[in-house]
């Protein structure tokens, strides 16, 4: 089953007199964003705040500089530049953007506790239900990267209910996902050094687990035989590190092996349910598209 679900948001609807004709200094500072040379860009738009501080493009110039920022993964500068945005024209359409972008971004990499705490200041704010669902649904999946399924049900039951139908079936395949016991893999392996790697899928691991270990017991029995009970200590007290080491690696196997099996579900959910977020000239423009 295929649906495309299409939400535009003119967040930002320019004023008709003077966004045909922008300052050929806004000019050549977008033409240098296009062509991702961002920190140029970024010295232009500057130039322009500093010249004309009183135009009503200064608003523009100001998100600009926070997207080019962005876009060089310059977080906290972006942060800084945003939230003077906010601070200054807090009523301004592109402080409207800004708090979508400021959210964003805090998604984008990675912090996100901190991106919840933005997108519920997002949603507080926000008139439309376009925004409030957008940022129910990125709250959900703040939860989700962090392995936490239920708070991220909490978050798509606020979502309209055909939305809200295909997000928890996912959901509840994701929690059902076949896992393996990190106890199991420990306890194979203290019984035979190698099998809890072999559980976990690590047919390397195992067999390098099994002959070292093996290796280390059989010349550790062969030396208490001979009497040689200095070099039987010695390799007694080595094979004890190398047993230990071979019970915690299995249950760190099994531990990589269901983080491995549910990132790659969230990467296949993501595939069937695709979000972007993007500027087409002035205006943004949201798009959810759920392939189920």
């Amino acid at each position: 089953m295929t649906r495309n679900l299409l939400l535009v948001f003119l967040l930002l609807i320019p004023a008709l007199a003077g966004a045909a004709e922008l300052p050929s200094q806004l000019q050549f500072a977008d033409s240098l964003r296009a062509e991702g040379d961002h920190y140029r860009a970024i010295t232009e738009y500057k130039r322009f705040i500093f010249q004309q501080p009183d135009s009503p493009l200064v608003h523009r110039a100001r998100l600009s500089i926070a997207s080019s920022l962005i876009a060089g993964q310059r977080w906290q500068q972006a942060d800084a530049s945003l939230e003077t945005l906010l601070s200054l024209h807090p009523q301004s359409p592109e402080a409207t953007r800004g708090r979508l972008i400021y959210a964003d971004s805090a998604y984008e990499r990675g912090n996100f506790g901190l991106a919840r705490e933005r997108y519920r200041s997002l949603r507080k704010r926000a008139t439309d239900e376009g925004t409030i669902n957008y940022s129910n649904f990125r709250i959900g999946w703040t939860f989700l990267e962090q392995d936490k399924p239920q708070n991220a049900v909490n978050s798509f039951n606020l979502l309209p209910p055909q939305d809200k139908e295909q997000l928890l079936a996912g959901l509840a395949d994701y929690q059902g996902l076949a896992q393996k016991s990190p106890l199991l893999a420990g306890s194979l392996s203290a019984a035979l050094p190698g099998a809890g790697q072999l559980y976990s899928g690590r047919l390397r691991q195992a067999l390098l687990s099994f002959v070292l270990n093996g290796a280390f017991i059989l010349a550790t029995v062969e030396a208490f035989d001979n009497e040689n009970y200095a070099v039987g200590g010695i390799l007694l007290f080595f094979e004890a590190g190398w047993y230990g080491g071979n019970i915690y690696n299995a249950v760190n196997n099994a531990h990589k092996y269901n983080q491995r099996i549910k990132h790659n579900y969230r990467q296949q959910m993501r595939s069937r349910l695709k979000l972007q977020l993007g500027i087409l000239e002035e205006a943004p423009w949201l798009t959810l598209n759920y392939r189920f």
